[in-house]
């Protein structure tokens, strides 16, 4: 194989626990070929969240055999745009796999994911063929619309209570004196779904592992695709939720300080008075004795 000279970080990544192919007479498992820029922080750490923990990945070094790309049933590519390097890295591999290629971009990268893993989960089922039917031309794949596929794949947690209105406007100053504003555009449906859990849970023991849990992440990894969407940690967000809740019942003077607290998720009176006074530059009897702030 030729030299990449282009940034791209390209893995041979082989599924084991799902249904084998026939190849040359010799079951193998079913292999698909990523590609990520080389700027990607974590490309391991993508492809274990984008494809789950049961996975072989295999890092292409220059010089190596291409014995192992022969089987690969799909070229998926996560980039931002398809420039004209791009097109000819894929050019010399699909002269090698003869695969399909999906391009997947920030907006549209797990559906795609899904798309594949359910799709090699389901070659042996009569009606699905192998990948490779679909013949060899670049799939731009924008939003997955139109697939039949797309009506299977299950949401992280279906049972979930979840927000559903717009999400509000949660803003916070950090501790540089800058005012902070979440994101309302959410492309990653992960983070979306985090945001939506908090503002129907706020008052749950949540934290930042168990969030990072239920959308099948690692906490690290969670972490930053969270403050990469919403432009604040999880930990920032979910406090400010609790404290903006917890200013409207502020408001009721039937609620004892204490009961708020517990209503709002905070562990103590006192977890809950300190967190109130940093964010807002007031104890919480003051601002209940303060008619003229808003909440």
């Amino acid at each position: 194989m030729e030299t990449l000279h282009e940034p791209w970080t390209s893995f041979v990544i082989e599924f084991p626990t799902y249904p084998r192919q026939m190849v040359h007479g010799r079951e193998e498992s079913q292999r698909i070929l990523f590609l990520c820029p080389q700027a990607e922080s974590n490309p391991t750490e993508l492809c274990l969240a984008l494809f789950g923990s049961q996975i072989l990945m295999h890092r292409l070094q220059q010089g190596e055999s291409t014995e192992v790309l022969a089987t690969t049933g799909f070229i998926f590519v996560y980039a931002s745009e398809t420039p004209n390097a791009l097109r000819s890295v894929l050019a010399r591999y699909q002269t090698i796999t003869n695969a399909p290629v999906l391009v997947a971009q920030k907006s549209n990268v797990v559906k795609t994911a899904h798309f594949v893993t359910e799709f090699l989960n389901r070659v042996t089922t009569p009606g699905y063929g192998h990948p490779m039917a679909f013949g060899g031309e670049m799939h731009a794949v924008p939003g997955m619309g139109g697939t039949a596929m797309e009506q299977e794949i299950a949401p992280i947690i279906s049972d979930a209570e979840l927000w559903n209105e717009n999400l509000p406007e949660i803003v916070l100053v950090d501790e540089e004196g800058n005012t902070v504003h979440a994101s309302h555009n959410l492309q990653d449906y992960r983070a979306e779904y985090a945001c939506r859990y908090v503002l129907a849970h706020y008052n749950e023991n949540i934290n930042r592992d168990k969030m990072a849990e239920m959308v099948n992440l690692s906490p690290g990894y969670f972490s930053n695709l969270f403050r990469s969407e919403v432009s604040m940690s999880f930990s920032d967000y979910l406090i400010q939720v609790r404290i903006d809740n917890a200013k409207g019942l502020l408001r009721r003077f039937d609620l004892s300080v204490e009961a708020i607290s517990k209503k709002c998720g905070f562990n103590s009176l006192a977890h809950f008075s300190r967190t109130f006074k940093d964010r807002c530059g007031l104890s919480p009897l003051k601002f209940r004795k303060s008619p003229h702030l808003v909440s």
